[in-house]
């Protein structure tokens, strides 16, 4: 049996877990709804060994947060420091298609050697997976991230010449799977850390220049890296700010036709914001693949609050398009814009 008690944002949802309850969504769940002043949930289910929980730093005021403002980041020659011999590379093979990527233990190491600016290797080795504007969890690779992957291999049949984005990155595995079928992609993690020491040597990791790059030989180097840099674009920083980047950006046709996010929508502070990016930032004919927990524990946010607000908003046709029945349910939504 599993007992979790749910943060006070809960207060404030009480129908919202009724509706939830009356839908069937959380197979096997009791939930002891009480007046706002004692509201408690109780939840029966196994949960799978491989299950994460968020482990969320502990919050009692709701403060006006200072997100971090968008910047943009190059591959550059030191990014190949983080592929020596002393790193770990993993891989996994999703279809015909292999990805390599950095041991994220590997990763915590060098980032404690080179003492990140924004002072998040703390958190993590302090089991802290969220703190909500300072990190924001890209050090570890979520499980809707293998649920996206897979449905990728299925569905994206065609992404050659593509332009992808993939939202909230951390490792940038759905992102580099489209690169590695002709994509050009766009990454975005917040944390810069994430996408220094993780994002971009994962790309460079499968770039097919890899062993020219990792060589140093003078007459290709720089040739190589430039052709790295022209099929992916990197940034880090709040969602906001970055939509408002796109938008200055004018004359420029930034729009794109695939938008990747994993486990992305915990926090339903930041639903506007993140719904307002892939909005403004979709081709007509473009998809919007969204995989995510139905409901995060512990954090409030999750694929139905998510859907209501797109339902609310009227931009988006949504459908559900791949469902994971087994521990906390998982889902992939498909969002394509209605016509004008």
């Amino acid at each position: 049996m599993y007992e979790c008690s749910l943060i006070s944002d809960c207060k404030t949802n009480k129908k919202y877990f009724e509706r939830q309850a009356h839908e069937n969504i959380f197979s096997g769940i009791d939930l002891i709804l009480l007046e706002e002043e004692d509201i408690m949930f109780e939840f029966n289910f196994n949960v799978d060994d491989k299950q994460e929980n968020l482990g969320l730093q502990n919050e009692t005021v709701k403060e006006d947060r200072k997100w971090l403002q968008t910047q943009s980041h190059t591959v550059t020659n030191r990014h190949l420091e983080a592929l020596s011999e002393e790193n770990t590379v993993e891989e996994v093979t999703i279809g015909q298609t292999v990805l390599k990527y950095l041991s994220m233990t590997s990763a915590l190491e060098r980032l404690k050697k080179m003492e990140a600016s924004a002072d998040i290797v703390p958190l993590v080795t302090d089991n802290t997976d969220l703190v909500p504007a300072v990190y924001e969890g890209g050090l570890k690779i979520w499980e809707c991230t293998w649920d996206l992957l897979n449905y990728m291999e299925l569905s994206c049949k065609d992404l050659k010449g593509c332009r992808v984005l993939d939202l909230g990155c951390g490792a940038g595995l759905p992102g580099i799977y489209a690169m590695l079928h002709g994509s050009h992609i766009t990454l975005q993690d917040y944390n810069e850390e994430v996408i220094n020491y993780i994002t971009m040597p994962n790309v460079l990791l499968n770039s097919t220049d890899i062993s020219v790059l990792v060589d140093g030989n003078p007459e290709t180097f720089n040739e190589s890296l430039n052709k790295v840099n022209s099929k992916s674009c990197y940034y880090s920083g709040d969602w906001g700010d970055l939509d408002k980047l796109f938008a200055s950006k004018t004359g420029i046709d930034l729009k794109f036709d695939f938008i990747l996010t994993s486990e992305t929508i915990y926090n339903p502070e930041c639903h506007e914001k993140l719904l307002a990016l892939m909005t403004n930032n979709l081709k007509q004919d473009g998809k919007i693949l969204l995989a995510a927990k139905t409901y995060y524990f512990g954090v409030g946010g999750g694929i139905l609050q998510f859907c209501d607000l797109v339902k609310k908003k009227g931009d988006l046709n949504i459908k559900t398009v791949f469902t994971h029945e087994e521990g906390v349910r998982r889902e992939i939504v498909e969002l394509t814009m209605k016509e004008k």
